[in-house]
């Protein structure tokens, strides 16, 4: 979970399934038990906020992409089960628990705006596991954020398909440019999954690749996300999904 290791989740119970993969990739923390600073791949320090512009393209978009805005705030830090840990809240009503240590830093627990309380993760969640260094690896559960079925229900495959994806850190120094600029140095986190899925008669089963991409820039944090489902024409579509920080 490197997020964008946020972001999808549950707004309603069924958006939980949608938004909180996403989300947890937006609301991504970095390492330190006090506030973040200029140095730090994504700070932390209450009131840090970002908005990214959402784009989503494939099939179902035709020649017209979907366009939305996601923002991100840090709410700071609270103690949850008597552990200190940092808030980021994502606008589609999602707040993570984050904790960090020498290892890295994990997802605890999450709470919607219709929770009373935050329901602790079953296991907590990579978003960023140390040492910040080309080939770092790690492992996180994800669903299908983009595919879906073109005739059946439901048709999105979030709600009856899983899998694990493997994260790595590929560059420490990366370039990368948003609605806002150029940015660098940034860590360019990749991760790699694979669903077996019929596709049509000819191809019959196929592993069908998801392929995330994530910039954490030094003193500024995530400034993008990329989300690829790419999918044989047939029974599904795919599509690709891109957040760039704009403001």
């Amino acid at each position: 979970m490197a997020i964008f290791h946020c972001y999808f989740s549950q707004c309603t119970q069924a958006k939980r399934y949608v938004l909180l993969p996403l989300c947890m990739v937006l609301a991504g923390v970095l390492a330190g038990c006090a506030p973040s600073g200029a140095d730090d791949w994504l700070p932390l320090g209450k009131g840090h906020t970002q908005t990214y512009r959402v784009t989503e393209s494939g099939e179902e978009h035709g020649d017209t992409p979907a366009v939305t805005e996601w923002t991100i705030a840090a709410l700071g830090q609270t103690t949850l089960n008597d552990e200190a840990v940092w808030q980021r809240r994502h606008s589609e009503g999602v707040v993570f628990y984050l904790r960090q240590d020498a290892q890295g830093i994990r997802r605890v627990a999450q709470k919607t705006d219709i929770d009373e309380a935050p329901t602790p993760d079953p296991e907590p969640r990579w978003v960023l596991k140390a040492p910040y260094t080309v080939g770092t690896e790690w492992t996180t559960p994800t669903v299908p954020y983009l595919l879906k079925r073109k005739n059946e229900h439901p048709r999105e495959l979030k709600h009856t398909h899983k899998a694990l994806m493997a994260w790595r850190i590929e560059a420490v120094d990366d370039e990368v440019t948003t609605p806002l600029g150029t940015h660098k140095p940034c860590l360019r986190v990749v991760g790699q999954a694979e669903l077996n899925l019929y596709t049509d008669p000819v191809n019959g089963f196929t592993n069908v690749p998801i392929v995330s991409r994530e910039w954490y820039c030094k003193g500024v944090g995530l400034v993008k996300f990329e989300r690829e489902e790419t999918v044989p024409r047939g029974f599904m579509t795919g599509g690709k999904l891109v957040a760039e920080w704009e403001r």
